[in-house]
């Protein structure tokens, strides 16, 4: 049952480890252990936040769903790190804004019409942008 609460590719990977058909702590075992500690942890740190943005810049978001992961995988650390007080929301959609790259974010300012960094003007903007990309096939 914990597979219906997933993505695609996660839960490929998780019914592929040891426990799935059987042994539920044995599967618990297994899936914790194969995930980063950091990404376990409750306490995320800018350096994190630092590394994940500088991946995510030197990678390609090609499409939407590309995008959503970077969206997932920043929010997991940043949310806690405003929370928590460490980064304001500024610096939150800032670093949000350094993780893409830098055509795109020339491509969502023309869309947004602003070169305001707000991250959720500038999600929506690149999902529609990736969307039409990916409909022309570029």
């Amino acid at each position: 049952m914990v597979v219906k609460y997933v993505d695609k590719e996660t839960k490929k990977f998780w019914k592929r480890l040891e426990g799935y058909e059987d042994d539920y702590v044995m599967l618990k075992r297994k899936i914790m252990g194969a995930y980063s500690k950091t990404l376990l942890e409750d306490k995320p740190t800018v350096a994190e936040l630092v590394k994940l943005v500088k991946k995510s810049a030197k990678g390609s978001i090609e499409d939407k769903e590309d995008l959503d992961i970077y969206y997932r995988k920043f929010w997991i650390v940043a949310a806690d790190l405003v929370e928590a007080d460490v980064i304001n929301k500024k610096q939150h959609d800032e670093y949000f804004w350094k993780g893409l790259l830098q055509e795109l974010r020339y491509v969502i300012s023309d869309r947004l019409e602003t070169q305001d960094p707000d991250f959720e003007k500038a999600i929506k903007a690149g999902r529609f942008v990736l969307r039409k990309a990916s409909a022309r096939g570029g």
